[in-house]
């Protein structure tokens, strides 16, 4: 049996510990205790301790800026895992039948968003939506007169739904793989016996196809509900979380991260107002925390379903 010192343990240990320290746990430490002061760039000799005000400030009202924000990033969440689910879904369906024709070319014209960087490609949607001579707009005054045109990045609602497009765009591939791999697994036995037992396809998908991919679909619902509750690139590049709706509120596209760039370097820039953005920072953190164990929770759910 191979022995190991435990000086030579820790000689490969110790570092790694104090790398962890230096970059996770120490800014984490900083950041809780600087959200119980005013440090801002006017206060930032002389802050001093505030209790828990900051965090009041962020939640202690239903008409604050980051409870408004918080409820547009989570509708933002729900709709996009929603539509991940059903377009995923519906190309890894068809993906998987037999009679699909040429599937290697089907699956790489799928998995392409995917492979684009996600930089990239927001901007080249920025383009396609812009009003005056994007290619949607004109196709639609081509089919429908000079006048014709879909304001998406100037109204509020046409705005949020641009930001959906090109998240759902990006990120469907990902289900397609998840659930394509997970339907590859399923015998074919199980289908066929229903179908002698006299059950249609809907059946077949609810009561036997569904319950099986649900372990797979599962963990991957929720870390990509985390990923996008985290979104910024995409949205920034787009909208730069506008259009405004009102001038006390954040623009209808200025997600959690967003509204924290914004108040770094946007309206604020001039005396960013560190302790209450590290109370959001620390809100978030939370968020993001129970959404992870949700995420872990439901994993060990669905391996106990599946077993």
């Amino acid at each position: 049996m191979l022995r190991v010192k435990p000086r030579l343990i820790a000689t490969y240990i110790v570092p790694m510990l104090m790398a962890v320290a230096l970059v996770d746990v120490w800014p984490l430490l900083y950041t809780v205790s600087t959200s119980f002061t005013n440090k801002s760039v006017i206060h930032l000799d002389d802050y001093h301790f505030v209790g828990l005000q900051n965090y009041q400030q962020a939640i202690g009202s239903l008409d604050s800026s980051f409870i408004y924000v918080l409820l547009l990033t989570f509708l933002y969440v729900f709709v996009c895992i929603a539509l991940f689910l059903l377009v995923g879904m519906a190309t890894a369906l068809a993906l998987n039948n037999p009679r699909i024709k040429g599937r290697s070319i089907w699956t790489l014209a799928l998995m392409l968003p995917w492979a684009v960087p996600n930089v990239v490609t927001p901007l080249i949607w920025k383009f396609l939506f812009n009003y005056d001579f994007g290619t949607f707009n004109q196709l639609l005054r081509l089919a429908f007169g000079k006048q014709a045109g879909i304001p998406w990045t100037i109204h509020p609602i046409w705005a949020f739904i641009s930001v959906v497009i090109v998240n759902v765009w990006l990120s469907y591939p990902f289900f397609t793989v998840v659930i394509l791999g997970a339907l590859q697994s399923i015998s074919q036995d199980l289908h066929e016996a229903a179908n002698v037992d006299g059950a249609n396809a809907w059946q077949r998908f609810r009561y036997i196809t569904l319950p099986l991919l649900r372990p797979a679909i599962t963990p991957a619902t929720i870390l990509s509900g985390i990923l996008t509750f985290q979104m910024f690139n995409i949205a920034y590049l787009i909208t730069q979380g506008g259009p405004i709706t009102s001038p006390l509120k954040p623009g209808v596209t200025s997600f959690v991260m967003i509204y924290i760039y914004n108040k770094l370097f946007g309206d604020t820039a001039g005396n960013p107002h560190y302790g209450a953005l590290s109370a959001v920072a620390v809100l978030i953190f939370f968020i993001l925390l129970g959404m992870t164990l949700l995420s872990l929770r439901a994993s060990n759910v669905a391996k106990g379903a599946n077993t």
